[in-house]
């Protein structure tokens, strides 16, 4: 007996869910439609205001900027300079090194 009315129960519950189904598919196809129709034409921008409005955005960005004093400038490009001769030093004896062993392996053989 209890079979039965589980069985009655699962079979209500699945026409139910389909029900649902259908009716959420139907909606979801009546939005598509209205939103295709209701859709108006944007107007297009001329290009001399694309151009203004560019300028006017691009002008308004660099006012955010925060730059750096002249004095920090000078110490980061003198920190920038020395890194690059330690490093090239570093490199330059690197060579040295591997020329000097390659030299020594050339004349073993």
């Amino acid at each position: 007996m209890a079979d039965l009315e589980n069985k009655e129960t699962e079979v209500a519950e699945a026409a139910e869910e389909k029900k649902v189904k259908t009716e959420k598919a139907v909606d979801k196809k009546a939005k598509n439609e209205k939103s295709k129709k209701a859709a108006p034409k944007k107007n297009k921008v001329g290009f001399g205001a694309r151009i203004k409005k560019f300028f006017k955005d691009y002008k308004s960005e660099l006012k955010k900027i925060v730059w750096l004093s002249p004095k920090t400038t000078v110490q980061y490009t003198g920190m920038v300079l020395g890194m690059m001769i330690v490093v090239s030093v570093f490199i330059g004896l690197l060579d040295l090194g591997f020329s000097a062993l390659l030299s020594l392996l050339a004349g073993l053989v």
